[in-house]
């Protein structure tokens, strides 16, 4: 079955069963279909994980009839959640100043490179070196610099899909505490379009190229200037004066 048969037919039971919130049911249904495309799973394959629609509208019929869940179990339900959350909210945290420390050391990286080209000293932070070897390096930073960026790009995007599928899980924990139906689960890849993954995938290959080329050619042109294999005693860094 086609996604656009499979969403016809499931708005066409949700209507005949007078499903409340109708809408929302349909437009979680067509992000499912969206994120599992994007995976590389095909609309036939994703219909037939789903199941026949009429066993799903008939789901959120029966989510509206009277229910009368045990106390204890939807209590034990928010506990369970409670402490889920708390861990949770925790992760996303550290998930989340690790992606400043990304975006802090891609910035980082473009300041050097701006401060090597620019033969700026940048408060004694760059150590002196024959500019063409800076040249090099700032190449080699501003590589690892959009590489970086590029690592941010997708970790931000994998951070927000994380915290969708987590609100998904509990959404989806409480509901069956309840009686109700119960949303498809959302996935925790980053959930990016086909062109976006592709343009983001060159950049990463392109920049992470680019930085082992670089850094290599800087090394070898820097021991050839400085006369010596360990160049940064010969230019007197970290105090040392060959």
């Amino acid at each position: 079955m086609k996604k656009t048969e499979f969403l016809t037919e499931l708005a066409r039971e949700l209507a005949k069963r007078n499903v409340a919130d109708a809408a929302d049911v349909m437009e979680e249904y067509e992000q499912h279909f969206a994120f599992k495309l994007a995976d590389g799973y095909s609309e036939e394959e994703i219909a037939a994980k789903l199941g026949a629609p009429a066993a799903l509208a008939a789901q959120f019929q029966a989510a509206e009839a009277p229910q009368r869940p045990g106390v204890g179990s939807c209590v034990l339900t928010k506990i369970g959640l409670g402490l889920t959350e708390l861990f949770g909210g925790l992760l996303f945290l550290l998930l989340a100043a690790w992606e400043l420390v990304m975006a802090a050391a891609a910035v980082a990286c473009g300041v050097c490179a701006v401060g090597l080209l620019a033969k700026l000293g940048l408060f004694g932070l760059i150590p002196a070196m024959p500019y063409g070897c800076a040249v090099l390096l700032a190449l080699t930073l501003l590589a690892l610099g959009v590489l970086l960026a590029a690592g941010c790009v997708w970790y931000a995007a994998f951070l927000r899909q994380l915290v969708r599928a987590f609100g998904r899980f509990r959404h989806n924990v409480l509901a069956r505490s309840k009686g109700c139906a119960v949303l498809p689960p959302l996935p925790a890849a980053p959930q990016l379009s086909g062109k976006g993954r592709r343009t983001l995938r060159r950049v990463a290959l392109g920049a992470a190229v680019c930085f082992a080329a670089c850094f290599v050619l800087t090394v070898i042109v820097s021991m050839i200037a400085a006369g010596a294999f360990p160049f940064w005693h010969a230019w007197g860094w970290f105090g040392y004066q060959g």
